[in-house]
């Protein structure tokens, strides 16, 4: 077959078939360009009024969650649910037109407790292209996953029940205050770091609840003075005579405070008492396995550390010395008349209290329950607290029905709604779930 050939006005030979492909070239170049165009245009608006849609049932959700905690009540048991009519978050100004694509939708929300949170299955209508029914097709079959990601979900609740039986233990053993977690524990209270002296349970139980009983003990001591019964010439405590007194009183004698250990001798006086002791450098080792010492690494003696956290010490060890020193008052003229011993009220005859003779006397009594209400301000209340538990746990029988029931067949069948069902105590109502959502 001969090609077909044309010339043009030059007189040259025009190849008709490589025009003709030339033709069809330019249609595919044009077509290639347009398509992607009209398609991306297409995937924009999807989105735009995807994320519009979006914004309406949020603003839809939002508002029925509102008008529910105000108007009705939100369901507490697992699986419960209640209905709210569009309409009604309109006519009660928890919804304005403006939140929902200023058009007034229509439907229902119906808001289902799915375990600690809310669903919200919204069927929306009359709202233009975010109607439910032209947005979506129809449901899913059942499946027992939380579909994620889905816009439109429906929980539906089964029900089964087990006969339960609630025990209480007797209180535990007393613990301090010290033995005690810094943390709140999920039961409200702060438990003991060592649960050896709880009470035991069965393997088989669960705990419901771990109940606190807290006791609180009183003791007292005694702030006393020595009495007098003149003012007198008298100077403050001195161990040595001071500048302008010439007598010491024997009856005013005192001592100091204990000074801080030292690696050095104390300077010896007749009036200083000085006391020795070991001292090591006490450590625990971090995560870095490096030593952190206590008190900067200087030597201490053991009863001034905390062992349980400084476990370790190098093996040198020194001796450390402290010492406290006598003191009186010194005086001049007529001697003053003290009395014997510490009291804590004004004896006969003495009205004067010396409060640099001051001690406090622990008293001889147990630690007892009972407060004095009588409290002076010489009498110190010294207060400790003791902490004793028990547990309430559950046991459980085995499932009672042969299989799961929807709502209105387990309600039938336990002659009581799930509300009060749910709230016997010789039951415990298990709730597992299936769902459905809209196919986009």
């Amino acid at each position: 077959m001969r090609r077909m050939t044309y010339v043009d006005k030059d007189g040259n030979q025009i190849d008709q078939s490589f025009e003709n492909r030339k033709l069809l070239l330019k249609f595919f170049f044009v077509f290639s360009i347009i398509i992607p165009f009209i398609l991306i245009v297409l995937i924009i608006i999807t989105i735009v009024t995807n994320n519009k849609c979006i914004s309406v049932y949020d603003a839809i959700k939002k508002a029925s969650l509102e008008y529910a905690q105000d108007q009705l009540e939100l369901p507490d048991v697992e699986g419960d649910n209640i209905e709210i009519n569009i309409d009604n978050l309109y006519s009660e100004q928890y919804l304005k037109s403006s939140s929902t694509d200023n058009t007034v939708c229509t439907g229902t929300v119906k808001i289902t407790k799915y375990k600690e949170t809310y669903v919200y299955t919204l069927d929306v209508k009359n709202c233009n292209n975010c109607s439910i029914d032209k947005k979506y097709k129809g449901w899913s079959k059942l499946q027992n996953n939380y579909p994620t990601n889905k816009a439109i979900i429906e929980v539906i609740p089964y029900y089964n029940y087990y006969d339960r039986q609630v025990i209480t233990t007797k209180w535990s053993d007393e613990y301090e205050e010290s033995e005690l977690s810094d943390e709140i524990s999920d039961y409200g209270i702060n438990l003991p770091l060592d649960s050896s002296k709880l009470p035991e349970i069965p393997p088989e139980a669960t705990i419901v609840d771990v109940e606190n009983k807290i006791t609180y003990y009183y003791k007292y001591s005694y702030y006393k003075w020595k009495w007098y019964d003149i003012q007198g010439d008298y100077s403050d405590f001195s161990s040595e005579k001071p500048d302008g007194y010439a007598t010491i009183d024997q009856n005013t004698e005192r001592y100091t405070e204990w000074s801080e250990y030292s690696l050095d001798y104390p300077e010896a006086k007749e009036y200083r008492k000085i006391d020795t002791t070991t001292g090591y450098k006490y450590y625990y080792l971090n995560e870095n396995n490096k030593k952190i010492y206590y008190n900067n690494g200087k030597y201490t003696p053991k009863d001034e550390v905390d062992t349980t956290i400084y476990k370790e010490r190098d093996d040198e060890k020194v001796t450390l010395y402290r010492y406290r020193d006598r003191q009186w008052r010194w005086y001049n003229g007529q001697k003053r008349n003290y009395s014997n011993r510490y009291e804590s009220t004004m004896p006969e005859g003495k009205p004067y209290k010396d409060d640099g003779l001051e001690i406090i006397e622990a008293s001889r009594n147990n630690w007892t329950t009972q407060r004095d209400t009588n409290l002076t301000d010489y009498k110190i209340e010294e207060r400790k607290v003791k902490i004793q538990f028990r547990i309430n746990y559950e046991i459980l029988s085995l499932q009672a029905l042969n299989q799961p029931l929807e709502k209105s067949e387990f309600e039938s069948t336990v002659g009581e709604n799930i509300s009060k069902f749910n709230d016997r105590e010789d039951k415990k109502m298990e709730v597992t779930y299936k769902f459905k959502y809209r196919k986009s």
